[in-house]
């Protein structure tokens, strides 16, 4: 088992950065992915089921199981990709009334090192982490936004 955490600022609102998180019309904008949708449940309640299928760095599917979901507040899940599950929690925490510490924490078991010639955990770490600066840009995209508009 192999777990990593690492956490960013952003300049946002907390109630704000937790929406954007939760935007599936943003991530569908993303190049990383193709199809996101819904498959079973509700739309962010737990025990929802979400399918993700990734475009890059590896064409990949991802059913993830929402298992905890607390708003603005946190979001916990289950993900099983290429044998590989992910236990990942992302906690959001208020700094000011205009910074926002999003807190990223995954564990991945199992390994497909044999089946695939390389280490799939690493390049699960480096998409992780850019999933969360591009969020970082939108989120500090929509505070200008939302200040401009006041």
């Amino acid at each position: 088992m192999q777990s990593f955490a690492f956490q960013i600022v952003v300049t946002c609102p907390l109630d704000l950065a937790f929406a954007v998180y939760t935007d599936l019309d943003r991530w569908r904008q993303r190049t990383m992915f193709g199809d996101i949708q819904w498959v079973k449940g509700n739309p962010w309640e737990e025990g929802s089921r979400l399918r993700i299928e990734t475009t890059t760095p590896l064409r990949a599917t991802i059913d993830q199981v929402l298992q905890h979901f607390v708003q603005n507040e946190q979001v916990g899940y289950l993900s099983h990709v290429l044998g590989m599950t992910c236990e990942t929690r992302v906690v959001f925490v208020r700094i000011s009334d205009l910074r926002t510490e999003i807190n990223v924490e995954m564990q991945l078991i199992g390994k497909v090192t044999r089946t695939l010639g390389f280490a799939l955990e690493p390049i699960i770490m480096k998409t992780t982490k850019e999933f969360f600066e591009v969020l970082r840009q939108d989120c500090e995209a929509a505070a200008r936004d939302r200040s401009a508009n006041k």
